[in-house]
């Protein structure tokens, strides 16, 4: 069974994008749950891998954001083998390795996924990465039992992605972007600024001893490359 959930907070963009996709793509027996009025999304998704988690023949849980429409005939079929591989903590369309940050972008960007303002395809296929964009989340069964969002260092609406992703890997676990065709239906930008520093700080703090390990990883990969 795969199940899909979303933490609404808006339910015209819910009702235009996220809910039909899933609906025609997946199938009236589609697992669709969501939650209201929130005031973290970390404490909202870990409402949603505890109600996962109890069911015995789950095969992924899906976390995607209200304006992501989902237009992959294939979707569930990809899941489904994705899933199969016992490896896989977490996938997603598109994230990065090489990150220093929440400003994942400025990693090395691997999958594919569309939006207003412009598509960003950059591989095809199944690729390892440190972190996922949080706009689709798909979480294995091994994932919904043994992790959950860190809502005590966390709060609000930033980082939650990140700091899952990386600690899957830090479990031993592949996050991986696969080809998939989304499109989100994003303005774009930060949103509350201020939010998104104070979760950046939490994040370096957190994850000090990773990033310092990615940054050195880098300096020395240039290194070779100006060596030639």
């Amino acid at each position: 069974m795969l199940m899909f959930a979303v933490c609404v907070g808006s339910d015209d963009k819910f009702d235009a994008y996220a809910r039909p996709s899933i609906e025609r793509v997946i199938g009236p027996d589609a697992q669709l749950v969501a939650s209201r009025g929130n005031r973290s999304i970390f404490t909202a998704y870990n409402a949603f891998l505890d109600a996962a988690a109890q069911h015995d023949g789950l095969e992924a849980l899906v976390l995607l954001h209200e304006d992501v429409e989902i237009r992959d005939a294939a979707f569930a079929d990809k899941i489904r083998e994705l899933m199969r591989d016992p490896a896989i903590g977490l996938a997603g369309p598109i994230g990065a390795s090489g990150v220093r940050s929440l400003r994942w972008w400025e990693g090395t960007i691997k999958g594919r996924c569309e939006e207003p303002r412009f598509a960003l395809h950059y591989t095809h296929g199944v690729h390892d990465v440190d972190v996922l964009d949080g706009l689709m989340l798909v979480l294995s069964p091994w994932a919904v039992r043994n992790l959950r969002f860190d809502e005590h260092r966390f709060d609000g609406f930033h980082g939650y992605d990140a700091d899952i992703c990386l600690q899957a890997r830090r479990a031993g676990k592949r996050v991986v972007v696969f080809d998939t065709d989304v499109f989100h239906h994003t303005k774009g930008g930060y949103g509350d600024e201020a939010a998104w520093q104070r979760a950046d700080a939490a994040f370096r703090r957190k994850w000090r001893s990773f990033l310092r390990w990615t940054s050195m990883k880098l300096r020395v990969r240039k290194l070779l490359e100006a060596a030639g």
